[in-house]
């Protein structure tokens, strides 16, 4: 299992150096190519078309979660009915993506989303290519996914890192020649294709006979696949609902400037985020495999010693975030006016909610547990996206990051709740550790102001030095707090033990 963990690790950080990549090279390239305007309509007409993503309808999730446990119990006939009919699924759903991409693309976007620099046939044609990315990343990801089953889901992570760098690299050099953003699109779409092809011709290599294709399926399973993987989809319409519409809202409302400083923020805290999602993503297939044996005893293990990890580096991140953001802003994009402490202190704290909400739910989405947890999550940002509209009129985007904040709290509380029901109420699970958690951080938030205000008054060294003795000093206040000693102690008996 160790083994298993250490090789997830290393394809998760591979994952974040591609997430760091992308983050850190498209908002300077495309602002030095297109300006803040433009680049803040590129943001949003990759945000509406985006929704495609969706149509996996969590299939992919639901496949080869359920898909890992039949293969453990060795259950090969309904593995190969599910596997083939979820397949067709997939394509049946991609089939409607094409079609829903090329009738989005003959709208007229330039009118619908208040966009200014950029003429309706250009508009239409990015969108159709954005939109036949994300189709082609249904595919990979369905294939990706499938490593799982044969125990090498960190190859299969391996070639979704791929996938994200081949498009990355595409768009920065197309913007840096400055092509016109239709052909960006395609250049990124072509990209991702080729990727996706040559990970099913590895996949097929790695399955050892296990079957691939549509031979088998039916519409029995179908019809019975529609109702989990549905649940999924509503958690992936979520993200939708979370990162794309509040990006086309605050452009109706606010204008594109202020979706560039909220865009830049969410970026920051979200590369922060990456690098805690590398524990909780590395161990999703060790929770699938002990779920799928009956092993609960290392189940409760994994969720004890992975949320002291993640919790741990919850405030350390977040916070070390905040306080490297003005030094960011003025290295990484040269335009440290785009720094405003407010939207950032929120964005910290809405990210380190999110952290903390993002650990509980890999545990129920990983078991296939997830009925109750999908209408958390989707009916809960569909009433803050609801609630947000009159806030962020009355408030601006204060009032919508307020608003957000609520919201986080709200979710990751209920879905506290569905941990205990998952681990059949067991007494060690508590929200003890999620109080202290909130406590730490608090105490933190404030000395973390003072030391940031003190800092930007002075030159970008004394910036950067404050900020790495604030960070340090977070980490080795967590590393006590949260009991890493217990992990580490943990780790080196697997390590040299039998």
């Amino acid at each position: 299992m160790l083994k298993r963990i250490l090789k997830m690790v290393l394809a998760q950080g591979a994952g974040v150096a591609v997430i760091l990549i992308t983050q850190i090279l498209l908002p300077p390239v495309f602002l030095h190519a297109y300006g803040v305007s433009s680049y803040g309509e590129w943001l949003v007409l990759s945000a509406t078309i985006s929704y495609v993503a969706t149509l996996n309808f969590g299939i992919t999730t639901y496949a080869s979660n359920e898909l890992t446990i039949l293969h453990q119990r060795g259950d090969s006939l309904q593995y190969r009915r599910l596997q083939a009919s979820t397949l067709a699924l997939v394509l049946v759903l991609i089939g409607i993506g094409i079609a829903l991409t090329a009738g989005v693309s003959l709208l007229p976007l330039n009118t619908l989303l208040h966009l200014r620099t950029i003429n309706r046939a250009e508009a239409g044609l990015t969108a159709l290519f954005l939109g036949l990315q994300m189709v082609a990343q249904i595919l990979g990801g369905y294939y990706n996914n499938l490593f799982m089953v044969v125990q090498e889901m960190h190859r299969g992570t391996m070639w979704w890192n791929l996938r994200r760098l081949s498009a990355t690299l595409v768009a920065a050099a197309l913007a840096l020649f400055h092509f016109s953003f239709a052909a960006n699109a395609f250049g990124q779409f072509a990209a991702v294709l080729l990727v996706a092809l040559a990970s099913i011709v590895d996949l097929r290599r790695r399955m050892k006979g296990l079957p691939m294709g549509i031979r088998g399926a039916d519409w029995a399973t179908v019809k019975a696949t529609l109702k989990p993987s549905g649940m999924f989809g509503m958690i992936f319409t979520q993200n939708f609902l979370l990162f794309q519409v509040p990006v086309i809202l605050l452009q109706r409302l606010l204008g594109p400037d202020v979706v560039v400083v909220f865009t830049l923020s969410r970026t920051v805290f979200g590369t922060a985020r990456q690098l805690l999602s590398v524990v909780t993503t590395a161990i999703a297939p060790e929770i699938t495999f002990s779920f799928g044996s009956g092993d609960m005893k290392k189940l409760i293990e994994i969720f004890h010693y992975s949320e002291r990890v993640v919790f741990s580096l919850i405030p350390v991140a977040n916070l070390g975030a905040y306080l490297f953001s003005p030094l960011l802003l003025s290295i990484w994009l040269h335009r440290p006016g785009l720094f405003d402490q407010d939207t950032y202190i929120l964005m910290a704290l809405v990210s380190a909610v999110m952290s903390v909400r993002e650990h509980k739910a890999y545990f129920q989405y990983s078991t296939n547990t997830h009925h109750r947890f999908a209408h958390i999550v989707f009916w809960g940002s569909l009433i803050m996206i609801a609630v947000s509209v009159p806030m962020t009129v009355r408030f601006g985007l204060l009032g919508f990051m307020y608003t957000w904040l609520a919201s986080e709290n709200v979710q990751m509380t209920l879905l506290y709740r569905e941990n205990r029901k998952l681990f059949a109420d067991d007494p060690s699970i508590t929200i003890a550790p999620v109080l202290k958690l909130a406590a730490f951080t608090a105490a933190s938030l404030a000395p973390c102001m003072l030391l940031l205000d003190y800092a930007r008054s002075h030159s970008l060294l004394v910036i950067a030095a404050l900020a790495t003795c604030g960070t340090a000093l977070l980490l080795t206040a967590s590393w006590f707090v949260f009991g890493l000693g217990a992990v580490q102690n943990k780790i080196f008996s697997r390590v040299s033990g039998p």
